[in-house]
């Protein structure tokens, strides 16, 4: 494979790399570079590529065996198992946007690398490996969460090339894995989500860890209406959760939330209710909560989340809490069930969109129904009904009115 550069081994085999466009840190041509086993019996050395393909057509790559459970007390499948490399000296990481390298193993997953400084600073970016016929796939990792690693640099890259728990998975068995090409970028990762193409990263239940399993990617329940996508981000809300409730992404990076005007998200739930996306800052110094209402129940609906202005006052996007049912359904005697909330094709946009709002001709009105602002169904009005609020509480609400033909229009109101 034709590089644009070559890395020469520095003493005490450390390569020093300077800052240019694109430097691969690992590859076919790069020499100096040692790999060794992290936390368990991993295995880990240079072979001989296994299966070169389109995607990696390199001589040598980095081979790991992923124990499942091996019995001993620091031999038991740890999700961070993996290879570790000292090898590398990059003074100002923060100078590049991301990390791109080829991942090939049996399973889809999390992969997580963890970059590291010799006084003991270090980062976590992640990415997903999606592809199921074992084959090589290009994985980009934003460069985020990198501030400890202080002046020191990059000297130390751990690859935790499958960051699942499997010791209680049936479906998994011992196996080999590969990774090859690992290269510094200074372009930005493209921004966005669907179920297909997580260049931005992965979901993770919100509060709570990655390994308790109430947020995933799961395939699309629904691809006959307006998502026709294969995957999407599967969210479990249970009665007593707390109503930011959801799941957590800590891997966009946008240094320039000026250039967009508002965050589409389809969302498909069992209720109607308002969702929230929690933008954030690195390091969570600036934060601002966007919330759009979800009306069409049972049902994708794109929703819009028009941005203030000086969004984060400024600051960079890189982490978003989505919360995905906000409402308070601890003393709701009616939730009793734990609702599956489906997500997908999250992207910023430039301009904002045009979503239909209350403007049916009465006479074109099949349906009428009002939610209060927490989602919950107050009353509904057949064809040629009067709508009447008079009788509801003072405050807003939410009316989805639909016509003959099945469109659907939604407008807040307010009940004065």
């Amino acid at each position: 494979m034709k590089k644009t550069f070559l890395l020469v081994a520095a003493l005490a085999a450390t390569s020093t790399l300077l800052a240019q466009d694109d430097l691969v840190i690992y590859g076919d041509v790069t020499s100096g570079v040692e790999w060794h086993n992290f936390a368990g019996p991993t295995n880990v050395q240079e072979v001989d590529n296994p299966t070169p393909d389109a995607v990696n057509s390199t001589a040598k790559c980095i081979s790991m065996n992923r124990p499942k459970e091996t019995g001993g007390s620091d031999e038991i499948g740890w999700p961070w198992e993996g290879a570790l490399s000292e090898s590398f000296s990059v003074p100002n990481i923060t100078d590049y946007n991301s990390i791109s390298m080829l991942v090939k193993k049996p399973y889809p997953g999390k992969v997580c690398l963890e970059l590291q400084s010799p006084t003991g600073g270090s980062g976590m970016i992640y990415a997903e490996y999606t592809a199921t016929d074992d084959s090589w796939q290009k994985l980009t990792f934003p460069i985020i969460n990198v501030s400890g690693l202080g002046a020191t640099g990059l000297t130390k890259i751990l690859i935790e090339i499958h960051r699942e728990d499997e010791n209680n998975n049936d479906d998994f068995e011992d196996c080999m894995m590969y990774a090859d090409e690992i290269t510094l970028h200074k372009a930005m990762p493209e921004f966005g989500f669907n179920g297909e193409d997580k260049i931005a990263g992965g979901w993770i239940p919100f509060p709570g860890d990655e390994f308790n399993r109430k947020a995933r990617i799961v395939t699309n329940p629904d691809q006959t209406g307006i998502n026709t996508t294969d995957k999407c981000l599967w969210i479990k809300r249970e009665k007593n959760d707390e109503v930011f409730s959801g799941a957590i992404n800590r891997n966009f990076k946008v240094n320039n939330l000026n250039e967009f005007k508002c965050m589409t998200m389809m969302v498909k739930k069992s209720i109607a209710g308002p969702v929230s996306l929690e933008l954030q800052s690195p390091g969570e110094e600036k934060k601002q909560i966007l919330t759009a209402d979800y009306t069409e129940v049972g049902r994708w609906q794109k929703l819009e989340f028009v941005f203030p202005d000086n969004l984060l006052e400024g600051a960079p996007l890189q982490i978003i809490i989505l919360q995905a049912h906000v409402v308070d359904t601890k003393e709701d005697a009616s939730f009793t069930e734990p609702m599956d909330i489906y997500v997908d094709e999250l992207y910023l946009l430039s301009e904002t969109v045009s979503i239909p709002l209350y403007s049916k001709d009465k006479k074109e009105i099949v349906r009428t129904e009002i939610y209060d602002i927490r989602g919950m169904l107050m009353t509904t009005f057949g064809a040629n009904e009067e709508v009447i609020i008079d009788n509801l509480e003072k405050g807003v609400y939410v009316v989805r009115q639909t016509d003959k033909e099945g469109n659907v229009t939604v407008e807040k109101i307010m009940n004065k």
